[in-house]
């Protein structure tokens, strides 16, 4: 991951926000973001764009705070938090037992899971079951150090199965013909699913459910307090649903 200073123009509350790994300030919310997985978290010309983007720019307006991103690499994110170098995981992250005991979390903003990805000219979604998936024995793909791998070895014991530095490289392989399916996070399926349509078709439904939330230090109880207070305030207001279609139009529908 690049360690650099740029402004961010992708959202105007935000301008003037940086990329850089800073000294802990009261006035700024250090955000770790691995901006790999549209429409979740990505960079695009040198902005920080999605889901976790949108939801914070809603967090440093209203915690008066000036928003920094901070990008870690994924296996690292924990550990900066720990040590200090974030004050919040807004990166996709689904609640885990292991993850818990590390860090506390959020309430969640999103109830996700895996989905999964096909060749156009080798499946038709809409004609397989759930239970047709599970008991796919094919080559299968994953992103390394997510819950999608986890789920693979859990679910498709008797499947080939390969890791990969990250979705669009999946994505890639699977258009190859070296994966007959990649799992991942449904938000991400789908998005690829669309961008690569004339090659690669989705399965339409998650394969288990997966509560996306924020990762706040153990230490930080006043952070986690006024985040969850938010978040309770957003599900009412309808600015959390708003968000997620903007990117997702359908989801939860």
């Amino acid at each position: 991951m690049k360690r650099i200073l740029l402004l961010c123009t992708a959202i105007a509350v935000l301008a003037g926000c940086q990329t850089a790994p800073i000294k802990p300030d009261p006035s700024i919310l250090r955000v770790g973001v691995t901006p790999d997985a549209q429409p979740i978290i990505y960079k695009q010309g040198g902005q920080i764009l999605g889901i976790e983007a949108d939801f914070a720019a809603r967090l440093g307006q209203a915690l008066d705070r000036k928003v920094v991103f901070v990008e870690v690499p994924w296996d690292k994110q924990i550990d900066f938090l720990e040590n200090n170098k974030t004050d919040i995981i807004m990166s996709g992250m689904s609640i885990t037992p292991a993850r818990s005991i590390r860090i506390n979390f959020s309430k969640p903003y999103l109830q996700s899971g895996q989905s999964a990805a096909f060749r156009r000219d080798s499946y038709d979604p809409e004609g397989l079951l759930v239970s047709t998936i599970m008991n796919q024995t094919k080559r299968i793909g994953y992103v390394n150090n997510t819950t999608g791998e986890f789920f693979c070895m859990q679910r498709f014991t008797r499947s080939e199965k390969k890791g990969y530095p990250n979705a669009t490289a999946a994505i890639e392989a699977l258009k190859a013909n070296k994966i007959d399916m990649f799992v991942h996070d449904a938000p991400v399926i789908w998005w690829l699913a669309a961008i690569n349509e004339a090659d690669v078709v989705s399965f339409p439904e998650v394969l288990n459910v997966e509560p996306l939330a924020w990762g706040i230090s153990k230490q930080n109880m006043a952070l986690l307090d006024e985040i969850n207070a938010l978040l309770n305030q957003w599900e009412e207001d309808g600015t959390s649903r708003k968000i997620i279609q903007n990117w997702i139009p359908n989801f939860g529908q």
